[in-house]
């Protein structure tokens, strides 16, 4: 009886943990839905602050989620989202297409308005970053960069990689 007592607790526990969680997460549902359909990339950038003010929000209210490996998985399927989107904007055969067709210009103008983007993705989370510290001192987000921004990073080395490439042909 000892064992289905403790197993009975830790059931009830991790079920007010996934209720707690649900709550909170439900909140950037919408968000996360806009991010992931958005048919105008550079529109994205506006999502950054609401999204980061929500995540800081359950951050600071939430009992449950409220850890540094969380708060990974969420940023990371950020920059997923992020990487997917600009893909779709930015695809290498378009770039490749549009240099062909003489318009290394517009090619090279997509490719700095991606980076744009994206770079103001990890402008908006150091921010908020510093306001978690700010305002959680006992909690602040302690995950490095390298560990949010790994992909999203060999992504936007690649984008560079493109632009100097076919910034230097253009010319």
């Amino acid at each position: 009886c000892t064992q289905f007592a403790k197993l009975c607790k830790e059931v009830f526990a991790a079920r007010i943990e996934a209720n707690d969680n649900t709550k909170y997460l439900r909140t950037l549902e919408e968000w996360f839905t806009r991010l992931n359909n958005e048919d105008d990339f550079p529109k994205l950038s506006e999502l950054f602050k609401p999204v980061l003010h929500v995540i800081l929000l359950i951050w600071k209210n939430s009992k449950h989620y409220n850890t540094s490996a969380r708060l990974k998985v969420l940023l990371r399927q950020i920059c997923n989202s992020l990487i997917n989107q600009a893909s779709k904007y930015v695809s290498g055969e378009e770039i490749f297409a549009l240099i062909e067709a003489d318009e290394a210009h517009v090619a090279i103008e997509n490719l700095e308005t991606t980076i744009q983007v994206c770079d103001a993705f990890k402008q908006t989370y150091s921010a908020y970053k510093a306001t978690a510290a700010s305002e959680c001192p006992g909690n602040p987000w302690r995950i490095s960069n390298n560990a949010i921004f790994m992909r999203l990073d060999g992504f936007l080395d690649r984008c560079n990689a493109y632009r100097i490439k076919n910034f230097l042909s253009y010319f």
